[in-house]
């Protein structure tokens, strides 16, 4: 895999895992990404882990649950009011 340093592309070892969790997280430049997914064309390890990798997210984005009516605006509400008045106390369970 290439790797952008200062503006210069470096050779560094091939990881699929760590390349492909760059890629799907998006984290490559924009050059690099267009040469990873060129690699994907004829790398099956780097393209399973790409495959592994949005799933993961596609999974843990589907067990998300969305918060009660009005809990936001409560913990909100109690962080504020505990930034104003200072600490409310020992932690729970001291």
């Amino acid at each position: 895999m290439m790797r952008w340093i200062r503006g210069r592309l470096r050779r560094r070892p091939h990881d699929p895992e760590r390349n492909a969790a760059e890629y799907v997280s998006g984290e490559l430049p924009r050059r690099a990404t267009r040469w990873f997914e060129a690699h994907l064309l004829h790398c099956e390890d780097c393209w399973r882990e790409v495959l592994l990798g949005r799933l993961g997210r596609r999974v843990a984005e589907e067990a998300r649950e969305q918060a009660p009516a009005g809990l936001r605006d409560r913990v909100r509400a109690a962080v504020q009011f505990t930034s104003e008045s200072g600490p409310a106390g020992p932690p729970l369970g001291s």
